[in-house]
């Protein structure tokens, strides 16, 4: 009967030693979300809607390094032939960005903070055009999705203000730079789409 009491004791105790780091760990995770305005660079595109979701961790939650991992969306509209691969005049163009990189937090108070940020990943352009057996005759046509994938880089900064230690509101600005040299006019290949937004950013635990 001891045997068993000192085994279930020691369970227990791995058991909470094993949920204390659990948490530790959730403690510093963080999920920053926000939403705004995404410009565009480059003529023929149009300014879009932004939102970004975000994963990320902090090896001091008060200040320091952090790794981030975001999924960036906004769907800007465009007009002429700056897409190069559509046969459309005009439609919407679909961005997906998926992100990963490392940033530094700086205090400027004790309510106040400064994150910059840099990431690299895959940016999707999702994009329709008429299909090539459209119907002339009796005027219908079929619009048919195409998608291309292409490299991207953000930098970011984000001016926080803590209501405590585990939440904050931000205002976000970045700088995407999206490789697009096969689908877009444009003598240059890399366009930038600035955002501008505001968001929240809270501890999973």
């Amino acid at each position: 009967m001891k045997k068993l009491i000192v085994a279930l004791c020691a369970a227990f105790l791995a058991l909470s030693a094993s949920a204390q780091e659990k948490e530790s760990f959730l403690s510093h995770m963080f999920l920053p979300v926000d939403a705004g305005v995404s410009f565009s660079a480059m003529d023929g595109i149009d300014g879009a809607f932004y939102m970004r979701a975000s994963l990320e961790y902090r090896f001091n939650i008060l200040k320091g390094p952090f790794i981030l991992a975001e999924l960036d969306t906004r769907t800007h509209p465009y007009s002429g032939s700056v897409i190069t691969t559509a046969n459309v005049a005009a439609g919407d163009a679909a961005f997906t960005d998926i992100l990963l990189g490392a940033g530094w937090r700086f205090m400027l108070s004790d309510n106040f903070k400064l994150a910059v940020g840099l990431q690299g990943g895959a940016s999707n352009m999702a994009y329709k055009e008429v299909a090539a057996d459209r119907e002339i005759v009796t005027g219908k046509f079929t619009l048919v999705g195409h998608d291309y994938w292409s490299a991207t880089a953000k930098a970011s900064l984000m001016v926080e203000y803590y209501l405590n230690p585990s939440f904050d509101l931000f205002l976000g600005a970045g700088l995407p730079f999206t490789a697009v040299p096969n689908v877009s006019s444009s003598m240059d290949p890399i366009v930038m789409f600035p955002t501008v937004s505001i968001g929240f950013n809270m501890a999973l635990e």
